[in-house]
């Protein structure tokens, strides 16, 4: 048996060192993705977001509101006009993410004891932008208000302890746990790397098994095997599984010293849960090519079965909100797991107990797909109608 092992594990070790296909596929390209969303996200909060300020009122109040938005981190002003119309413009051609429109006489109607707003209108298609433009402009017109109602009431001659109090009589005491600086980073690289590595496995296991039938040589790797499906599959499988778990831990490794992600978790716990990823995907890579016994076809499944993952995966929708359909092909993606996983143990640090039932819906993923699919190799080396589909 082991004989049997090593010769189908040589085979296709040659078979990795002649293709072009395989070194990229297994090694290049997923380093190259990885590294280009390191670097998409190297600065953890989008800075200097253009924003367009229609400014009909020019007092000194209004000069303060536009100071302060292109003081903001998160802003910049990068034009500003007494046209409305101009202003929405430049929103409309994407040229600003957000237009604040200052009304005529502003200061007058807030001295006057009249309330008024400023208005803010931006492209809420683009939810994270939105997210973070709303929130500075809140804090900047928040603050302007602050400064205002200070002052006035400063000059009336109360003390300012209570000018403070009259402002925020009660007072939110936020505290945002496990990103509290709303890193970006944080939020997006560690289920975006996974979801990208999910594609290049499956990907690749179709390609190995299904290159066998599409070249005719599936009766060949049987034979190095002795017939034995199992040695077969297990002999093939063995350097993609060495390949993809060394790049998992390499994503991981760049997410903790790279991206700086904290790990709060049990290291070992999260190994082999990666690994157990990992063959999980190789696995329903292999299955598609034993359901269809086409490469092209299984092909077409792959990319739509990983495809779409990552808006399913909960991360940026949560799944308790989907619509039943939605969750069920949530549930059915071990990339779902792996991600709750990651989250659990990477950055929350719950205890490991509560991680295991998503470990053990990993290895369900990896153990029933073979038992299923894995007896039909032999009917294919057995069968020359299998040969040769593209």
């Amino acid at each position: 048996m082991f004989t049997s092992l090593m010769r189908v594990l040589r085979r296709e070790l040659h078979i990795i060192a002649h293709s072009p296909f395989y070194y990229l596929f297994t090694f290049i390209l997923p380093i190259c993705s990885f590294l280009i969303m390191y670097f998409i996200f190297y600065q953890e909060i989008p800075r200097d977001l253009p924003i367009v300020i229609c400014n009909r009122d020019n007092s000194n109040l209004a000069r303060k509101i536009i100071r302060s938005a292109d003081a903001s981190p998160s802003l910049k002003v990068a034009f500003i006009t007494p046209n409305f119309n101009e202003g929405t413009q430049w929103l409309r051609e994407g040229r600003a993410y957000a237009f604040l429109y200052i009304p005529d006489d502003l200061e007058q109607k807030l001295k006057g004891d009249k309330k008024e707003a400023v208005v803010a209108y931006y492209n809420n298609q683009w939810m994270l932008t939105s997210s973070l433009i709303s929130r500075a402009l809140r804090d900047v017109v928040g603050r302007v208000t602050y400064q205002e109602e200070f002052l006035f009431r400063a000059q009336r001659g109360d003390p300012p302890k209570n000018i403070t109090q009259y402002a925020t009589p009660i007072r939110l005491d936020a505290q945002p746990l496990y990103n509290p600086n709303l890193n970006y980073r944080f939020f997006l690289l560690p289920a975006l790397l996974p979801t990208m590595m999910q594609a290049f496995i499956i990907m690749v296991m179709i390609r190995a098994f299904g290159s066998e039938l599409k070249h005719g040589t599936v009766k060949e790797f049987m034979e190095k095997a002795d017939g034995n499906y199992w040695i077969a599959i297990i002999g093939k499988s063995i350097p993609y599984t060495v390949g993809f778990t060394a790049l998992t831990l390499f994503m991981l490794t760049l997410l903790v010293y790279g991206a700086n992600v904290p790990f709060e978790g049990n290291l070992s716990f999260v190994i082999i849960s990666s690994i157990l990823f990992v063959l999980a995907y190789q696995s329903i890579g292999f299955a598609f090519v034993s359901l269809t016994s086409n490469l092209r076809m299984a092909n077409s499944l792959g990319g739509f079965y990983a495809g779409p993952a990552f808006a399913f995966a909960g991360i940026t929708y949560p799944v308790i909100g989907m619509p039943l359909f939605a969750k069920t092909w949530s549930y059915s993606l071990p990339i779902t797991h792996y991600l709750k996983i990651i989250l659990e143990q990477v950055i929350r640090g719950v205890p490991t107990s509560v991680s295991v039932p998503n470990m053990l819906i990993l290895f369900a993923f990896f153990l029933f797909p073979l038992i299923l699919f894995a007896p039909k190799w032999e009917r294919f080396a057995k069968n020359p109608e299998y040969w040769g589909k593209i």
